[in-house]
């Protein structure tokens, strides 16, 4: 049981150990063919996504009419933006990019240190 506990203890610490976290995660021709293939299969919900925003913010009016409209042209985004990268996938290691930022991403660069830590002392 001991040496049993000792290699677990073992394997978590080499697990650990080896995780590189100092740089990003390249981009490979899987991963950029499956995020082409998804922007061009799940395109076509923008166009939901947009009017059930819009109703819910502005009322129904506005998310029939804008937010159709505005889901149309995220639709085309979505379908040029996989198209790209469908293409280009067999060259994702040469790229080293993306077109279009993920769905996590909020576009907005986190300064370091924030506003409230400057002269605290």
């Amino acid at each position: 049981m001991k040496q049993l506990v000792t290699a677990a203890l073992l394997l978590a610490f080499i697990s650990i150990a080896s995780a590189d976290l100092s740089m990003p995660k390249k981009r490979y021709f899987y991963d950029q063919l499956g995020e082409g293939l998804a922007n061009i299969i799940l395109a076509p919900a923008e166009i939901f996504d947009s009017t059930y925003t819009l109703t819910m913010s502005d009322g129904g009016t506005v998310g029939c009419t804008k937010g159709f409209v505005q889901g149309m042209s995220r639709m085309v985004m979505d379908v040029c933006v996989g198209v790209a990268d469908v293409v280009t996938a067999p060259f994702a290691m040469v790229i080293d990019d993306t077109l279009k930022s993920p769905a996590y991403d909020s576009g907005q660069e986190q300064v370091y240190p924030p506003a409230d830590l400057y002269d605290w002392y």
